[in-house]
């Protein structure tokens, strides 16, 4: 095993008990705000008994990716010049900041939908464009899609390119939504993404240790 498993294994490990000990803050503070989960009314009955449930609580879990992106991710972009590292975590906070408008409108409106569908669609999808095209100005990005399996590498226009890689950031970001229930709370939904999501960094870094990926398909 190389020396990427090890960092991103530390980093996950130190952001789940990070989380942990900003939960036992964050939690009880959001409870005295009364930033409390709104249930819809069309839902069963037995839902009625999650109303209050403390939302917001991203905010836990940011604070963590923060530090241990920049803790122990620091010195490897310093050393290689290659701070793409930061460019992804400033696209997680903008979709947490997305999260938070949402949230802080169930709260303050005490409306359980918060956001409408438009409104959230739209601030993803100007999120995502800017993340591409900040990638693409920097050299990190190049219009090249890999198919795995198959080992191709095909050539693609550059607004294709765009329009598909924005399609995949703006769905992946609601792959939870879609999956939250009529509650509107994704804790549970949340525990099998986050067990998976440290897989992928991993199984790439294996694979680009060993050589096993083209040298485009790597950005």
């Amino acid at each position: 095993m190389d020396a990427m498993f090890f960092i991103v294994l530390g980093a996950t490990l130190a952001s789940f008990l990070l989380t942990l000990l900003f939960g036992r803050f964050v939690i009880p503070m959001l409870r005295a705000l009364h930033a409390g989960q709104s249930i819809r009314e069309v839902g069963p009955q037995w839902h009625n008994t999650k109303a209050g449930t403390p939302t917001m609580g991203g905010i836990m879990f940011i604070a963590a990716i923060i530090l241990c992106t920049v803790g122990f991710g620091w010195k490897s972009m310093t050393e290689n010049h290659d701070y793409t590292h930061l460019y992804v975590l400033a696209l997680a906070l903008c979709y947490g900041l997305v999260g938070f408008a949402d949230d802080f409108v169930k709260v303050k409106l005490k409306r359980n939908l918060g956001l409408t569908a438009v409104q959230k669609f739209l601030l993803q999808l100007v999120v995502a464009a800017a993340f591409l095209f900040v990638l693409k100005g920097s050299g990190d990005l190049s219009c090249d899609l890999y198919i795995p399996f198959w080992n191709l590498d095909l050539e693609i226009p550059t607004v294709v390119y765009m329009v598909f890689a924005a399609f995949v950031i703006v769905g992946t970001v609601n792959a939870v939504n879609i999956t939250d229930g009529i509650d509107g709370l994704a804790g549970s939904v949340t525990v099998p993404v986050g067990r998976g999501s440290p897989l992928g960094p991993v199984r790439v870094s294996a694979a680009i240790s060993a050589g096993d990926l083209p040298p485009r398909s790597r950005r």
